[in-house]
């Protein structure tokens, strides 16, 4: 197709489920290039989020990229602007790209909201018109997720979305064994335990419409085939709601397909569920022992608590916030035998809605996704409901504010809570605060080496020492160093350390994999009114270790309160320091090297030549009025 492909109508059409492709004007595209289609679907799957160039790169060319990999980038999407026209924006906001789909249509979209429309319908008792929705839901599905994309984001993507289906069929299984329809299942379920041997959901089902249909020695041989399975697979038992079925079997007392209901839909889960959802342990966590001392006090059992043991860690990005909140959390395991439950917030990104919040514990917790309430406070009763008498563990890992937080707060004195976010959370009554500072540079040093560890040849003292000056004992950026040095033998850590003198290119430096320093801290900003952005960008030009508030000012062309307003608006958003916030009246203000490094880019890149200059004679004559 010449030209733009969209000027010729105005309907979008994005698939993901089945082959990636997109639709125009009615008239499939048909993109051919599998990277095309891999930067495509890495867009479309951000959901309006920023998609970093590492993330794109990586999902094109994994571990081994060619040198020409941001301009081959540059050119996918320009391919794809061309094809998608005026009315789906890809935007590029560094370090990456920002689509905006606007009234287009996404089938991943619409199978998520029919999807929700069923299990609603079946909620209320609307069992038929359920019935149908999830059929439908399950029918925009063309074919396996994501084909035609690389392998490496196949495989790091199509799981989810293959579980989300699945978890749908199961639903309409559910549904049309409420309705009576256990003869019509059989088949169906007989193949689908076949495909997925160790789903315990559809075996249960299949159990179940066995049972029903008079056929209990098949059902029985189906259980036990799943035990001994398990058993010689990996050492356990089937679960306890699989179980359960088994005794009904057992029993020869099956309901008859007359009296099915809608309990069907609402099968009776285990009463005690047992989470264990904490991400892995940090192998080679360094230093904070303070602050791991404060938290083992605070998380270890007390009979006098009234209520449940909770804390906000809180830090600019990649100092290290989730890492100690999960080190702390690993440690504390004994002491919450009940479980422990993980959520990421994306208090940075897309933050999620605390109902939605709420679902996600809620089902971890054994809710089945049928029986979750459609208000907000109900969720909050169920929650709290489910935790109540029960030691466990919640951590809540990158919140937003106060308001995200506040309904997933325990109620039991025996639970515990580890919140982690940039902002402080400082309004949520009772609960501690520890703000993490970078690490010192023994510590930065330390970390350097465990990351090295044995797999090279580590850096001498004073280039180890040089490396973690140069990332300002940064967590995040001295694992970054850490990392290149052992996927690159060939690179000399003084070498290294030498590129990283670099302020120009040092950023560039701190970026590996999906790890990157520049996205990190790019999240903050782009949370930011445009005034605090401009404040953010000109104040860079303060060339000083320190500023005033009225540096700020003059930089600023503002009033003194404007200027510390804006520089309080920093200062929340972890970009701006205050190194002598012990000393009254002191309103001075520090950028943290690396937060410098972006800010420069930043004004370099968004602000008008003239405004750069203007702002750099005002920037010289503070600073020179400040010495006089």
């Amino acid at each position: 197709m010449s030209g733009s492909q969209a000027d010729r109508g105005t309907g979008v059409h994005f698939t993901l489920l089945g082959t990636v492709d997109v639709t125009v004007a009615g008239e499939r595209i048909g993109l051919r290039a599998a990277k095309l289609r891999t930067v495509l679907a890495l867009l479309l799957l951000g959901r309006g989020s920023l998609v970093s160039d590492a993330r794109i790169t990586e999902m094109l060319w994994g571990d081994d990229p060619p040198a020409t990999a941001e301009a081959q980038i540059q050119t996918y999407v320009s391919r794809l602007r061309k094809i998608l026209g005026s009315g789906c924006a890809i935007t590029r906001l560094r370090p990456g790209y920002v689509l905006d789909v606007g009234t287009a249509r996404l089938d991943l979209i619409e199978f998520e909201r029919i999807a929700a429309a069923g299990r609603q319908a079946a909620t209320v008792g609307r069992t038929v018109a359920a019935a149908e929705l999830l059929s439908r839901a399950l029918a925009v599905w063309s074919g396996p997720a994501l084909a035609g994309v690389t392998e490496i984001l196949e495989a790091v993507a199509t799981p989810d979305l293959e579980e989300r289906r699945l978890v749908v069929l199961e639903d309409r299984v559910a549904v049309d064994m409420a309705l009576g329809r256990h003869g019509d299942l059989v088949a169906e379920l007989t193949g689908l335990v076949g495909q997925h041997p160790l789903r315990e959901r559809l075996r249960g089902q299949l159990m179940t419409v066995l049972n029903v249909t008079g056929r209990q020695a098949e059902a029985l041989n189906c259980y036990h085939e799943h035990r001994r399975r398990l058993a010689a697979e990996m050492g356990i038992d089937p679960g306890a709601e699989l179980r359960r079925i088994y005794g009904q079997v057992l029993e020869a007392a099956p309901d008859r397909p007359e009296r099915a209901t809608v309990s069907a839909w609402n099968p009776r889960g285990p009463k005690t569920s047992v989470p264990a959802h904490l991400p892995p342990d940090i192998a080679d966590f360094t230093g904070r022992a303070t602050h791991l001392a404060t938290l083992r006090a605070l998380l270890r059992p007390d009979p006098r608590r009234s209520s449940a043991a909770a804390c906000v860690i809180s830090g600019m990005a990649g100092v290290g916030k989730t890492a100690l909140a999960l080190h702390a959390a690993h440690r504390a395991r004994a002491d919450f035998p009940d479980g422990q439950c993980y959520l990421d917030l994306r208090g940075t990104t897309a933050p999620v809605k605390p109902y939605d919040a709420l679902g996600k514990l809620l089902t971890a917790l054994g809710v089945p996704a049928a029986d979750l309430p459609s208000d907000l406070e109900e969720r909050v009763r169920l929650y709290r409901g489910r935790l109540d008498g029960r030691r466990m563990l919640v951590v809540l890992d990158d919140a937003a504010d106060e308001r995200q937080v506040r309904p997933l707060l325990p109620g039991d004195p025996k639970c515990g809570v580890l919140v982690t976010g940039r902002a402080r959370l400082s309004a949520l009554p009772g609960v501690p605060l520890i703000d993490l500072d970078v690490l010192p540079t023994a510590e930065a040093v330390d970390l350097l080496g465990r990351i090295v560890g044995r797999r090279r040849t580590p850096p001498d003292a004073e280039t180890a020492e040089r490396i973690a000056l140069r990332c300002g004992g940064l967590p995040l950026a001295v694992r970054i160093a850490g990392a290149r040095l052992v996927a690159k033998p060939h690179l000399r850590p003084v070498d290294l350390a030498a590129r990283l003198d670099d302020r120009r290119h040092r950023l560039d430096e701190l970026r590996f994999a999906d790890l990157d320093v520049r996205a990190s801290l790019a999240l903050s900003y782009r949370g930011l009114p445009a005034a605090a952005q401009r404040a953010f960008r000109l104040l860079a030009l303060l060339d000083q270790p320190r500023f005033s508030v009225w540096n700020a000012a003059v930089v600023l062309d503002a009033t003194v309160g404007e200027a510390r307003e804006l520089a309080e608006r920093l200062v929340d958003a972890r970009l701006l320091d205050v190194p002598d916030a012990e000393l009254p009246g002191q309103d001075r203000y520090a950028y943290h090297d690396l937060v410098r490094a972006v800010a420069a880019e930043l004004v370099a890149e968004d602000d008008p030549v003239d405004d750069r200059v203007a702002a750099l004679h005002r920037a010289h004559a503070s600073m020179r009025d400040s010495t006089d």
